[in-house]
């Protein structure tokens, strides 16, 4: 992790109220949000700020774009390879696990009630940390389901299940409506999003990350294994769930940088005002 500069500046006022020396410190509430109009407000400008990402990009995030560029063009000469290989491995078994267990998690039958569960236990129970990390979940999934939506308008790739013979070279482009929706796989997204918040903001849980990208993962291939999408589909999906998940997350960071807390010295009251510089 990268090592951070706390700066504090105290202000200090005098006594009149002894209510407020009784005020508990507060630390740590500068890092967590609530359901309301700041956090909606906030969920446009993490779309405004996905959309322009690629002006403010450094260096080593336009190599990091090349390499997934280089890497989907080499995997988009096998999608066809890769397809016959997973349809060559079908068993009712495993249609079974592919659709009962996995793939609801990609199309939100189990990870709305999922996310849901998490914001209504950290209301009930009092958990700030866990009613945050649903909402930025929730975030980031409605920001990814967005994007994925628009890719998919503008490339209008066929389904590998949507012709006869399954084609991956089938690419309608912008304007043919939504009955081409190939590019990229939105459960891959959507999971890999969730993933990447979940991951992120709890980084000292190892188990979570393990937990999240592994199921993320099944779900995308899961997509390929039910002839829903090419695996370089599923390729970009996971590539922009993580992106957008990143940068909630990171941008989440940046508006939270500022915590409040209590300051007593003999006869004199105030707050110290921290700002946290990564």
């Amino acid at each position: 992790m990268k090592n951070q500069l706390l700066l504090l500046f105290t202000i200090h006022v005098f006594a009149i109220s002894p209510a407020f020396a009784q005020t508990e410190p507060v630390s740590d509430s500068g890092n967590y949000v609530k359901l309301n109009k700041e956090f909606i407000v906030s969920g446009f400008a993490d779309a405004r700020d996905m959309l322009v990402a690629p002006a403010k990009w450094a260096k080593h995030e336009w190599l990091g774009f090349a390499a997934f560029t280089g890497a989907s063009v080499v995997l988009y000469t096998q999608d066809d390879n890769i397809r016959n290989f997973f349809q060559q491995t079908q068993t009712p078994a495993l249609d079974n696990i592919s659709k009962y267990v996995i793939e609801p998690w990609g199309s939100g039958v189990y990870l709305v009630p999922f996310v849901a569960g998490v914001y209504v236990y950290g209301i009930a129970n009092h958990k700030p940390k866990a009613e945050t990390a649903a909402l930025l979940t929730g975030k980031a999934v409605v920001i990814t389901g967005t994007f994925t939506l628009l890719l998919k308008g503008i490339t209008g790739r066929h389904r590998p299940n949507q012709d006869i013979p399954a084609d991956p070279e089938l690419w309608e482009g912008p304007f043919h409506g939504f009955d081409y929706i190939s590019f990229p796989s939105g459960h891959t997204a959507v999971v890999f999003s969730a993933a990447t918040i979940l991951s992120f903001y709890y980084h000292e849980k190892t188990w979570v990350a393990i937990t999240s990208y592994s199921l993320a993962s099944l779900v995308g291939i899961s997509r390929i294994y039910d002839d829903k999408h090419w695996a370089t589909d599923v390729l970009a999906g996971a590539a922009l769930g993580f992106a957008i998940g990143k940068l909630v997350y990171n941008n989440h960071k940046k508006r939270n940088n500022f915590t409040l807390s209590p300051y007593q010295n003999g006869g004199f009251q105030g707050l110290t005002v921290g700002y946290q510089v990564n």
